[in-house]
């Protein structure tokens, strides 16, 4: 005991957990393939803190326990430690009428954002959470970064359990090694990892009984679909997959020019809000112009896509007229040769008049444009600039509410993306990222195109190099898994994901919804919408457990 002690104490004062016990660290063992790492104790030391809270909801007190600290990831073949991961995790309290002989288990949720360099905070503290950060009922309303964090009635935690998860190489998760680092900064290997600790804390806590629900943002949700098909792999339920603002693929096949014509849908939105279409579109709730932009966008664009060099001419100027029609833009910012339209091009040009430029990731907020010739970059989004510091780990109130509310004091950073830290080397970017993407730019981006494994990695016995997608496959292994699509209508297109959707494999397809709500890539930071992802999620949960 006194030995495994030692070895925390030195592995916690390397990882600048604030420990000092004078304990001298031992040798690291070598155990081949470059990884030097340091023995494990005998017995895992448990890292967690714990404190108590509660919030008001409806006039009346949900009283909740938290543990926060980190859960160890070890190699299965050595027992050697690989990693550490940092987890936050909210257990309501059950009332003394609630532990009646019989009464069912609550649901336990995992939640992770993305990046893949992004902690929890934002789907912790500006969404789901019993806390949250104090903030004007609308995002657009947003002026200044947060101040000060409330007790957050909107909280998931009405429904589930909450576990929010930082991912190796984000808040206070990091590898111990260099090696071990650069096998968890790929999909695999990551989603493994996360995978792991979701059976080591089901282990600890003994939470075996209860319905297991996964959930994550962005780049979250390609983690969530190979979490789910690696717990699928070891025989472990998952009763629900939710998937914010990302991707979806259970193994649906939609035509590129659908899909490529269905983002028209996003630009109506957008234009819709800043009252740039034409008068009569205008004049229609929003709902409908929507419903319009996308029957054209079926009807007439796709197919124009996807012939693009064999129409006419008189065919080629209608279509991009139809494209300025329900987009707002001039048509000079139109492709004529292609047909296309992008992204970028729509949030540059479309209050250009006005010397502002829309953010990419909510397209409802603005800043003066760019200069030209400068490229567009995340850290200078409107979308964005309100949660910086809190994406970066460096909030004043996210890190007193760790170290005094929750008592877990670390001296690291809690460490999100685009670099702000302490690097002595150069990033040397190693994929399509900017340069001071920290995590993106030391991630594998070759996974993507080898299945999730990464350049070197052979295909294994359970994941051929042209199997099925995870979703597909995870939903294929566990009949009763269901899955939740979320998106924002000023981020993607929604209409785009109900089509993949309607084209997922029948009978998966049955067991797939999805919802859109009136917010940008961080669905969450209006209150309404809160609200309303409160009430869907516990539906969501309820009918996938079976409740």
């Amino acid at each position: 005991m006194a030995t495994g002690w030692k070895w925390w104490a030195a592995g916690a004062t390397a990882l600048g957990l604030g420990v000092a016990l004078g304990a001298a660290a031992p040798k690291p063992v070598e155990l081949g393939r470059g990884l030097a790492v340091v023995a494990p104790p005998v017995t895992p030391v448990d890292d967690m803190v714990v404190s108590h809270g509660q919030v008001m909801i409806d006039g009346k007190p949900l009283r909740y326990t938290v543990h926060a600290g980190l859960l160890p990831i070890y190699d299965n073949d050595t027992g050697q430690l690989a990693a550490r991961m940092f987890v936050i995790a909210y257990t309501a309290d059950r009332a003394p009428g609630d532990r009646k002989e019989g009464a069912p288990p609550r649901p336990l949720t995992f939640l992770w954002n993305g990046g893949p360099g992004s902690s929890s905070s934002q789907i912790h503290l500006m969404g789901f959470g019993p806390k949250g950060f104090a903030m004007p009922a609308t995002y657009p309303e947003w002026k200044t970064p947060p101040a000060r964090l409330e007790d957050r009635p909107e909280t998931w935690l009405t429904a589930s359990d909450l576990v929010f998860v930082d991912p190796i190489g984000t808040g206070y998760s990091r590898a111990v090694s260099q090696a071990w680092r650069d096998r968890l900064y790929i999909q695999h290997g990551d989603g493994e990892a996360v995978a792991e600790a979701i059976r080591v804390y089901r282990t600890r806590f003994d939470a075996f009984d209860q319905p297991l629900f996964i959930g994550g943002e962005s780049y979250g949700t390609t983690r969530a679909m190979e979490v789910a098909w690696a717990l699928a792999r070891r025989r472990t339920p998952v009763s629900g997959v939710i998937l914010i603002s990302g991707d979806y693929n259970a193994g649906q096949n939609v035509p590129a020019a659908t899909r490529q014509a269905l983002e028209v849908t996003l630009y109506t939105a957008t234009a819709w809000y800043h009252r740039r279409l034409p008068a009569d579109l205008q004049a229609l709730p929003q709902a409908e112009a929507l419903a319009r932009a996308k029957a054209w966008a079926v009807s007439d664009y796709a197919p124009a896509l996807a012939h693009a060099d064999q129409i006419s001419d008189d065919r080629r100027a209608a279509i991009v007229a139809g494209l300025a029609r329900y987009s707002g833009v001039d048509p000079k910012a139109i492709d004529a040769k292609t047909l296309r339209l992008g992204k970028d091009a729509v949030m540059d040009s479309l209050l250009a008049d006005k010397g502002l430029e829309l953010g990419r990731y909510d397209s409802r907020l603005a800043i003066p444009r760019h200069a030209p010739g400068q490229v567009w970059g995340p850290r200078e989004d409107p979308s964005l600039l309100p949660m910086i510091e809190l994406m970066e780990g460096t909030s004043p109130p996210l890190i007193r509410y760790l170290r005094n509310d929750l008592g877990y004091r670390s001296d690291l950073l809690y460490r999100g993306p685009w670099g702000g830290a302490f690097h002595p080397d150069p990033y040397l970017p190693t994929g399509p990222v900017l340069k001071d993407d920290w995590m993106a730019a030391m991630w594998d981006h070759s996974a993507a195109l080898n299945g999730g494994r990464g350049a070197a990695a052979p295909a294994g016995p359970l994941e051929t190099e042209h199997g099925p997608p995870p979703l597909q496959a995870a939903m294929t292994a566990e009949p009763a898994m269901k899955v939740w699509s979320v998106e924002g209508l000023y981020d993607g297109s929604c209409a785009e994901r109900e089509e993949a959707i309607a084209q997922t494999p029948a009978p998966l397809r049955a067991r797939v919804r999805a919802s859109c709500y009136p917010a940008g890539h961080m669905v969450y930071t209006d209150r309404a919408v809160r609200l309303s992802l409160q009430r869907d999620f516990t539906k969501f949960v309820d009918d996938a457990a079976g409740r």
